[in-house]
């Protein structure tokens, strides 16, 4: 494989990676928010929270002391307890004050193997090329140098950290409303957490906006009455990092599927339009309608409308690629291959496929999206897989 497919694989996949990480992992979970059912919350009551949230900082290759606790277990054990139940504990000069992470308290532990740093050698690799402009050839040899046979050659089975134990806040609203049941009102009574690190302030100042008996506006899932959110607004910054993605992808995919086009051979070889022809079949027949299904995952779009024109197309950005085959394998001209292209594609794939979006009735829907994909494809097996086998077999018949 060639340096230039080698370079483009890995800068695909990492297309890939980012718009699929990004949009599945900060753009969905927006979508699904835009389905929540709007309703009007009053405030029961308000309180703050507080836990730690205790971290590990190792220091780079020290080893522990002997007597240090596992890290894991020693994070666990700060984690569950409160820093009311410590402060209480250091005030009744209580034993319990010797275990709390008390004024940011650093507790060494374990953490275990860890390999400081790594020794390898250095391995090349040469490839050979030939060229043969004319009658002369020419042929050049390439080397890269690499990194190889790697092994740890410094570490420690006993790696020295530090527990860190700052309070965490949280800002908790208890809050109710009437869910509203068709042919009653049913009250639900739920609470809305809001994190806030070790920002206090920023906690008090989020009370500050939320007085108790007040009614504000929130929104619940139609699947979860007791998940409420307060607002379900699109994050713009979401959406500009998945436009972004998306158009560093849409460039790979672009400059890939041309250099494809124009440097193999397809049965349009040597046609004028082969490579514009192979692009609108990628683009607008193959990518473009399942972005639109993707878009249908957002509620307050309208997928019946999208599916039409997914439908749309696929019929479309075939049909030059079926009109040219017609051309090519047939020896049509272009008018009676478009003509045949509309008669044996075009129309039975967007009737159908359409009839089967818009009806109400499953039945109906299920025979008319087979149908939708056997008489295209049928018709096009007889048209281009069965006709010369029926004209060297039938010939001799129709003549006698």
């Amino acid at each position: 494989m060639s340096r230039f497919k080698i370079i483009y694989t890995i800068l695909l996949l990492l297309a890939l990676s980012l718009f699929f990480g990004i949009f599945f992992g900060l753009g969905y979970p927006e979508i699904q928010k835009a389905n929540y059912i709007s309703t009007y919350c009053t405030i029961d009551d308000k309180t703050i929270s507080s836990k730690y949230c205790c971290y590990k900082k190792c220091n780079y290759c020290n080893t522990a002391n002997a007597v240090a606790p596992i890290c894991t277990d020693l994070k666990s054990q700060w984690n569950l307890l409160s820093p009311e139940t410590c402060a209480s504990a250091v005030l009744a000069n209580s034993s319990l004050s010797n275990v709390c992470p008390i004024n940011d308290l650093k507790g060494e532990c374990d953490d275990g193997y860890y390999c400081c740093s790594k020794c390898c050698s250095t391995c090349t690799s040469c490839s050979n090329s030939c060229s043969s402009p004319g009658s002369s050839s020419s042929c050049s040899t390439s080397c890269v140098s690499y990194s190889c046979n790697c092994s740890c050659c410094n570490s420690t089975y006993h790696r020295s950290c530090q527990i860190i134990c700052p309070t965490c806040y949280s800002a908790v609203l208890t809050m109710s409303y009437q869910k509203d049941d068709k042919s009653s009102y049913i009250p639900i009574t739920t609470n809305i957490t809001v994190e806030y690190r070790e920002n206090l302030n920023g906690a008090e100042q989020f009370f500050a906006k939320y007085p108790i008996s007040s009614t504000i506006q929130c929104f619940y899932s139609p699947k979860d009455p007791f998940k409420v959110l307060l607002n379900v607004q699109l994050t713009v910054k979401t959406w500009v990092a998945v436009g972004i993605t998306a158009s560093f992808l849409t460039i790979i995919l672009m400059y890939g599927t041309w250099y494809l086009f124009s440097k193999n051979a397809t049965i349009f070889k040597d046609y004028k339009y082969r490579v514009l022809i192979m692009e609108i079949a990628l683009w607008c027949g193959t990518i473009i309608p399942p972005l639109l299904i993707l878009i249908d995952l957002i509620p307050f779009t309208n997928g019946k409308i999208l599916w039409t024109l997914a439908v749309i197309f696929i019929a479309l950005g075939w049909a030059p690629i079926h009109t040219i085959t017609c051309m090519k394998t047939r020896g049509w001209r272009f008018i009676s291959a478009f003509a045949v292209t509309i008669i044996t594609f075009i129309l039975p794939l967007t009737i159908f496929s359409i009839f089967s979006i818009y009806t109400l009735n499953m039945n109906l829907y299920t025979s008319m999206l087979i149908l939708a994909i056997i008489i295209p494809l049928g018709i096009n097996i007889i048209m281009f897989l069965l006709w010369d086998f029926c004209v060297i077999k039938c010939r001799p018949i129709l003549i006698l």
